[in-house]
C-alpha cells in the first residue's frame, strides 16, 4: 500500500487533471452531490471532498468503489483510459432536480404518470402562450 500511494499521486493525470478533478467531473456529469457519491461508495462526504480537493488520494480499494459508483472504470479514474463524459445540461443543480423528478415519476403507477404528463404539457402550453403574448 505504501508503495502504491506515491505512484497514484504521480500517475493520476487525466488530460491534465489530478484524480480528484476526474472524480469531481464524473460526479457532476452524473448529477450527484458529494454526499450522494459518498453514500454510493460507502464512505463520507468529507472523504469525497478531500479527494476532489487533492487533500488526500483514494486507496486502491476505494478506487474500485468510486469507479462503480460513478459508472466508470478504475482505469478512467487513473487516467489510463479515456472517458466520454457528457456535461450536465444546465448545471449540477438542474441535473439533481431532473434525477429527483425521474425517481418520483418512476415511483408512480402508469395512470398517475399519464396524469402528471398531461399536467406538465398543460403548464408548458400555458407558459408558451404567456411568452408569445
Amino acid at each position: 500500500m505504501y508503495i502504491l500511494q506515491p505512484l497514484l499521486k504521480t500517475q493520476c493525470i487525466f488530460y491534465g487533471m489530478q484524480i480528484g478533478e476526474v472524480i469531481r467531473k464524473l460526479r457532476k456529469a452524473k448529477g450527484l452531490t458529494q454526499a450522494e457519491l459518498a453514500a454510493k461508495a460507502g464512505t463520507q462526504q468529507k472523504v469525497i471532498a478531500d479527494y476532489e480537493t487533492g487533500t488526500s488520494t483514494p486507496p486502491t480499494v476505494r478506487l474500485v468503489e468510486l469507479a462503480k459508483a460513478l459508472g466508470a472504470s478504475a482505469d478512467v479514474l487513473l487516467g489510463l483510459k479515456e472517458a466520454e463524459v457528457a456535461e450536465p445540461s444546465k448545471s449540477g443543480k438542474a441535473s439533481r432536480r431532473m434525477n429527483k423528478i425521474q425517481k418520483l415519476f418512476d415511483s408512480l403507477q402508469d395512470e398517475e404518470q399519464r396524469v402528471v404528463l398531461k399536467q406538465i404539457e398543460s403548464l408548458s402550453q400555458r407558459s408558451k402562450r404567456k411568452k408569445d403574448s
